[in-house]
């Protein structure tokens, strides 16, 4: 079989649902009519998408998760409970975040990703500027939903290029890879974050982040390229309508617990990220600086090793099963829960902050395979909008009400616990984790055949 584009021949792997290049490179080709403005090869086009998605992923995550470390000044200034900063982290952002990724998935489906990518991160770097404009709660929710509206577009029309441009016993790595932008954007949230905080003002961060997420829009604006082309540059192909990609979907087993167990994982790592700062500044006594460097090493340094680890590591076990991916996965959310459970029990301060080490460089490690896993089952077709399904789910139950229901759990403690109120919500996480790695193991007896298929 030829490829349209090229001219050269392509392989059909069976289970991928989609053709890839053979040759040393195996990455899809760039289209004619971007070949004369492009002088790299395609071994390099394919690393600077990946780079540049794996930044703009990162001030995704830096514009997203800035407001956990500034919680003790919001609050101080405004006034507000712990509920209603897990509303703004958490429900306010995610509800829009996640019914806007729908439908600028369909359309990325379709249209030039790189240019809507681009567009989304102008829109999210505005409207994070404007919540270091806000002074009052509901100044601060319609910027808050503001950043969760442009971010919508990222995510999905990221996964289904990232699936275009690598083979799928690369996918994890680079899923992997990719995953190591919200690391990278903690780095930024919580080690500089914090400390404009301390010393200029928490408006001003927000003000920082907004004028580096268009700095990275104008380098996507200019290094990146779709491999797929216009829609006239290869043979039409009948997409399979929203409600048969949502019914595909919902009839496949795997899928179904994938966005299950992703689901949980995502709860337990974004409330995590969200409270630790307020945790480690009540319950041990930091200040808002020391937490901040803190949590930028390990869930930033070595959370964006581990995350990359993780995904080199699954697709390294899996080569003669796939299955292996989902049980390294259960196995994972394991580890995870241990230490973390006994973080969050232990009173002396150095005690706690080794045992969180493993669970913030672990953390985020499910992303890069079980992104890879789901974009290897679905429709080729489809790949965005069944990404954008996926991230409607992770986001708005996972990200959304994981927040807000810890926020809130710590709210009704208050009477029982006082100022250790969050210590005892935050046992919910591991609870968390563990729920997701049944759900992993359960996705694995049906993998290889839907892969099969």
């Amino acid at each position: 079989m030829a490829d349209p584009s090229s001219g050269r021949p392509v392989a059909r792997t069976r289970g991928t649902g989609g053709s890839f290049p053979t040759g040393p490179t195996a990455v899809a080709p760039i289209p004619r009519g971007a070949q004369s403005s492009v002088s790299v090869a395609p071994s390099q086009r394919s690393a600077i998408t990946l780079a540049l998605l794996a930044a703009v992923f990162a001030v995704h995550f830096l514009d997203r998760q800035l407001l956990a470390i500034l919680i003790p000044p919001i609050q101080a200034e405004l006034g507000l409970s712990d509920t209603a900063m897990g509303l703004l982290s958490g429900l306010a952002f995610t509800v829009f975040f996640s019914t806007i990724g729908l439908a600028i998935a369909r359309v990325a489906d379709r249209a030039d990703r790189g240019r809507i990518i681009t567009g989304c991160v102008v829109i999210f770097s505005i409207m994070t500027a404007l919540c270091g404009a806000a002074t009052t709660f509901w100044q601060l929710l319609l910027a808050r939903i503001g950043v969760g509206a442009g971010e919508g577009g990222t995510n999905p029309a990221s996964h289904s290029l990232i699936a275009d441009t690598f083979p799928l016993q690369q996918r994890a790595t680079a899923m992997a890879v990719y995953g190591m932008g919200p690391n990278l954007g903690v780095i930024v949230a919580f080690g500089i974050g914090g400390w404009l905080a301390q010393t200029v003002g928490w408006r001003y961060a927000f003000f920082a982040a907004g004028i580096l997420g268009l700095v990275v829009a104008v380098a996507t604006r200019i290094g990146l390229r779709d491999p797929r082309g216009p829609p006239t540059a290869g043979p039409g192909v009948a997409r399979p309508s929203s409600a048969e990609v949502a019914r595909a979907i919902l009839r496949s087993p795997t899928l179904r617990q994938l966005f299950a167990a992703a689901t949980l994982s995502n709860a337990a790592a974004v409330a995590m990220v969200t409270w630790l700062p307020a945790l480690l500044t009540r319950a041990h006594g930091l200040t808002l600086a020391e937490a901040g460097v803190f949590l930028a090493l390990v869930l930033g340094v070595l959370g964006a090793a581990g995350t990359y680890l993780c995904g080199r590591a699954a697709d390294r076990v899996s080569v003669s099963d796939p299955r292996r991916k989902l049980y390294f996965l259960a196995i994972l959310h394991v580890v995870l829960a241990v230490p973390l459970s006994f973080a969050l029990h232990v009173e002396g301060r150095t005690a706690c902050l080794m045992l969180l080490v493993v669970p913030c460089a672990l953390g985020a490690g499910f992303i890069g395979p079980s992104l890879a896993l789901v974009q290897g089952v679905v429709d080729p077709r489809a790949r965005a909008f069944s990404a954008a399904i996926l991230l409607f789910f992770v986001n708005l139950l996972g990200a959304g009400l994981g927040p807000l229901a810890l926020g809130a759990l710590s709210d009704r403690l208050v009477a029982a616990y006082g100022t250790q109120s969050l210590r005892y919500a935050m046992l919910v996480v591991p609870v968390l984790c563990l729920w997701a790695a049944c759900h992993y193991q359960r996705a694995s007896r049906t993998l290889v055949r839907e892969l099969r298929d």
